[in-house]
Parts: C-alpha cells; structure tokens; sequence
C-alpha cells in the first residue's frame, strides 16, 4: 500500500482537488463571455435598424420620384407639346391630366402623386449650340419648362424641373425629336 500512496503523491492533486483552486474563474470567464456577445448583439440590433430604416425612406423617395418621372413622360408626349402654343401653359393637376398620371401608379412603380405640375410653351428660339451643329440650319427650336412635385409614402416629396427642346424642319412641322436635360 505504500507504493500506492507514493504514485498518488507524485501525480499531484485529483481531479477535484484542481478544480478547486481556481477560485471562480471560469464563472468570470463565462460572465464576461457573454457580456461581450451582448454587446455584439446589441450592435448589430442597431445596425441593423438603422438600415431597415433607411431603406424605408429611400424607397419611399423612389415613389415620390416615379410619380414625377410618370408626369415628366406624359408632359412630353406629341399631343400636348403640338397642342400649347407660345407663351401657353397646361397644369398638369387638373382634371384629366393628373388622372392620366396616376394611371399610371402601381406597386412596382410607386405609389406617389403629384401634387404640383404645369408644362409652359416659351416658343421658338435659338438652337442649341450642339443640335445645330448636328442638324445645321434646316430645323428650329421649340422651348418647353416642366416643373413636377409629388408626393409619397412617408412624407417623402420630390421636385423635377427640366427643359425640352423640340427640333422641326423650318418647312414642315410633322417632323418631330424632343430632347431633355434636367
């Protein structure tokens, strides 16, 4: 039995002897663990919020902005630019036009509306520099100012001012090309 209790002596402490002597550590190990994971936790909640949210406003812009780009298309078609005369101006709110607009509303194009809209004829003027060179001095320049607000979801709200230039032949005015810049 002697020699038994010399190899215990020589292995050192037991099992639970060791286990014994840390005083507690591996509960602050353990706490501190997840003190940290709550921290992380707790940073990515508000990361990701904060992009939740952001995507939130942005697509509500987008809507306001399809609504001006649907007015901004139906204020350039052939029937309404031949029909205004110069110094002549169409509100695009009233009656039937702001219908057309809104017509065109749906859910991948945006639930805005507008609120404000009015296309003004400023009549014949000087070609642009780059269209003259392009079409010489067959052609003439007709001036168009758009200005389009609408409004969407969120309180967003979009304001689009543009100009387009329409170009037909001195001699003939069925020939027609718009261009825009905003």
């Amino acid at each position: 039995m002697s020699d038994l209790n010399k190899e215990k002596c020589n292995r050192g402490p037991g099992v639970y002897e060791r286990l014994t002597d840390q005083g507690g550590m591996a509960l602050v190990l353990a706490v501190s663990m997840l003190l940290i994971l709550t921290v992380l936790g707790a940073v990515v909640w508000t990361a990701s919020n904060r992009q939740i949210d952001s995507a939130s406003f942005q697509q509500a812009n987008q809507q306001a902005f399809f609504a001006t780009q649907r007015g901004l298309e139906y204020a350039v078609t052939r029937d309404i630019l031949l029909n205004l005369t110069a110094g002549q101006s169409i509100d695009l709110t009233s009656g039937v036009h702001k219908a057309n607009i809104n017509a065109g509303s749906s859910k991948t194009s945006g639930g805005g509306e507008i609120f404000a809209g009015e296309i003004i004829d400023d009549g014949p003027g000087e070609m642009p520099l780059r269209l003259r060179a392009r079409y010489g001095s067959d052609f003439g320049a007709n001036y168009y100012f758009i200005s389009i607000s609408a409004d969407g979801p969120r309180a967003s709200r979009e304001d689009v001012e543009t100009q387009v230039v329409r170009l037909f032949k001195h001699d003939d005015d069925s020939l027609f090309r718009t261009t825009g810049g905003g």
